[in-house]
């Protein structure tokens, strides 16, 4: 039996993907910059944000 993602389950996907990405470059940023270079961190809180109003959309918000 296979079952149809829907889309907030393709987005989830999508995102998680973005976050696994956004992880392995701060990693390779702090190996060859070393571990006191400073990363912002605003692109990994918009997909966070995105990512939130997905799985939790009743909340209406962010608080």
């Amino acid at each position: 039996m296979t079952e149809a993602r829907t889309a907030p389950d393709d987005r989830l996907g999508r995102l998680d993907a973005e976050l696994a990405l956004l992880a392995e470059i701060r990693r390779r940023l702090r190996r060859s910059e070393g571990t006191d270079f400073r990363i912002p961190t605003r692109v990994v809180d918009a997909v966070l944000d995105a990512r939130h109003c997905i799985t939790q959309p009743e909340s209406g918000g962010r608080d």
